[in-house]
């Protein structure tokens, strides 16, 4: 297996066992990481490669930073603000009636600061679809989909004018007409059917040009789709879970991939004995900013 002579292991940072939701934080240029089952957010500082970690009560499915300072996270029973120094957590809602069997797994801004998230079932591979994907305003959470298996990967086009979603166990990114000023997502079609070929579609990112980057679980890689959905480009790594990616440093051309070790076996981690690791490649086009979360953006 090939891989590309850019891609390097960040060898400094904590090993997760289901590491997921890379953020790269513009303002003070920190990258932003979770470990779901690990329950831990990580924080991790180029310029001195100062890596920080605060512990979650319950698993955390993403971290997002706040315009207001801190972050934003989902946890397993809401959505929670969250003071990274002094490790205090605090509720700001949660979904009415949310099965105890579902958490919240990814979660990302759109360019107005408006978090879009999304839950899961703890067994979504073996029951029926109870995930559902939310947008909050003002501080509470508006249904946009039901019956999701995982929900995952969420991204925005460079126009802001289509936004991509991902249900990892149907194997399908979907896209919408998205209408910034008010946050509506409509006329969903499909704009990655993945069944064929190695791993499942899991969390995403968008270029600068457009290009949506999606990682593929358990399949060894980062794939990157042209936005007509035509594949572009393969990024090849030494591992097979790949759970997100995203674009951070300073002319954001360093991309971030998230992996994890959950559920491998001896004999597995023997054959990727780097599972866990957080790993860089650096881009020939580089990706956009992320926006922080306004918590009450109506």
């Amino acid at each position: 297996m090939s891989f590309s002579p850019d891609l390097h292991l960040l060898e400094q940072l904590p090993v997760s066992r289901l590491g997921e939701g890379p953020c790269w934080d513009t303002a003070t240029d920190i990258l932003y990481w979770v470990d779901i089952t690990g329950q831990a957010i990580h924080r991790y500082h180029p310029v001195d490669s100062r890596v920080e970690t605060c512990k979650t009560p319950s698993m955390v499915g993403f971290a997002v930073t706040c315009a207001d300072g801190g972050l934003i996270a989902g946890l397993c029973d809401g959505i929670y603000k969250v003071d990274f120094a002094t490790g205090n957590f605090t509720k700001i809602t949660m979904p009415e009636g949310m099965s105890p069997e579902n958490r919240f797994n990814d979660g990302k801004c759109d360019r107005r600061g408006r978090l879009w998230c999304g839950t899961m079932n703890l067994r979504a591979d073996d029951v029926p679809p109870t995930g559902e994907l939310f947008r909050m305003e003002k501080g509470g959470l508006v249904t946009v989909e039901k019956d999701i298996f995982i929900s995952n990967g969420l991204g925005w086009s460079p126009d802001n004018r289509t936004m991509y979603y991902t249900d990892t166990v149907r194997r399908v990114i979907w896209q919408y007409d998205y209408d910034l000023s008010t946050g509506e997502a409509v006329n969903r079609r499909v704009f990655l059917q993945k069944n064929d070929g190695p791993g499942r579609p899991d969390g995403l990112c968008v270029d600068s040009q457009g290009r949506v980057l999606t990682a593929l679980w358990p399949g060894w890689g980062v794939e990157i789709y042209t936005p007509d959905g035509k594949l572009d480009q393969r990024i090849e790594l030494p591992v097979p879970q790949i759970s997100s990616c995203a674009f951070g440093g300073p002319d954001l051309k360093t991309l971030f991939i998230t992996t994890a070790r959950e559920g491998m076996d001896l004999q597995k981690l023997q054959e990727a004995p780097l599972s866990g690791g957080v790993f860089a490649v650096e881009m020939n086009i580089p990706g956009l900013p992320e926006v922080p979360c306004e918590i009450d953006r109506a």
